[in-house]
């Protein structure tokens, strides 16, 4: 991109990256640095011995990992399906899977409670996996049937000469195809399902069951908040998200600027 610039817009360019890179990164070093405040790096300590964090943690990997896992299998295969094999009523299919874009979960917080309470999911992970995987549905269909309406046809002719059925095309050709788009996808799954707070909390009375966001409430009150504590909290909370993402990041990056098959 620089090099199709002249040397004033390359410095221009370079300037806003940089104001773009300190807006971002300021509120990120603040949370750090606040997380050290009070007792310094015992806030961290206090987190993981005085808490049931290790636990929390381990609820909300369950829920992130089964929710993940259960989009890109559900995505992918809608996405396939409305893109490739487009059956009867595929379009229509198509616009109100991705009306779920525009659906605030807020909004679905009071019918989705009496299903779970029709069901009896209550203090279940299935409680919080469900909704967040219908939640989650959309983004994956949208942005993986882009990545499959991209693949040549030929390739799909060609599977198809070689007797391959619908499913295993689906399986030995469009997945290894969209791995870049999927990490996209089990990257913000997989965001969504970390950081979800609402769910749990309704759903999730015991505490055994509780995730790693209520972790902070331990160290709020009505009438004293130990904002270090909950920064170091915040802090620990994300690093997951980190590891997710430096893992992916190879295959993240090619799926955000994908859309065509070479």
């Amino acid at each position: 991109m620089f090099a199709q610039q002249s040397i004033l817009g390359r410095v221009v360019s370079q300037i806003v990256l940089a104001i773009c890179v300190v807006i971002l990164a300021a509120p990120l070093a603040l949370i750090v640095r606040l997380s050290f405040g009070g007792e310094g790096w015992r806030n961290f300590v206090v987190i993981v011995g005085t808490t049931p964090f290790l636990r929390f943690l381990s609820n909300s990997l369950v829920i992130a990992v089964v929710t993940v896992a259960l989009v890109l299998i559900m995505a992918m295969a809608a996405a396939y399906a409305t893109s490739v094999l487009r059956p009867r009523g595929a379009s229509l299919i198509t616009v109100l899977v991705l009306a779920g874009l525009s659906m605030p979960a807020i909004a679905l917080a009071v019918p989705v409670f009496s299903l779970v309470q029709t069901f009896g999911l209550f203090d279940t992970y299935w409680a919080v996996i469900i909704p967040l995987t219908a939640l989650s549905i959309p983004f994956g269909v949208l942005v993986g049937g882009n990545y499959i309406r991209a693949i040549p046809v030929e390739i799909f002719e060609a599977a198809k000469l070689d007797g391959s059925g619908s499913f295993r095309t689906l399986v030995s050709i469009v997945v290894p195809i969209c791995r870049p788009v999927l990490s996209v996808i089990a990257i913000f799954s997989f965001l969504a399902a970390w950081n979800e707070y609402l769910l749990p909390l309704l759903f999730l009375q015991d505490v055994d069951l509780k995730v790693v966001t209520q972790v902070p409430t331990y160290f709020q009150s009505q009438r004293l908040v130990d904002t270090p504590k909950v920064f170091a909290a915040n802090v620990l909370i994300s690093l997951p998200i980190v590891a997710v993402y430096l893992a992916l990041q190879r295959t993240f990056r090619r799926g955000l600027t994908g859309g065509a098959v070479k």
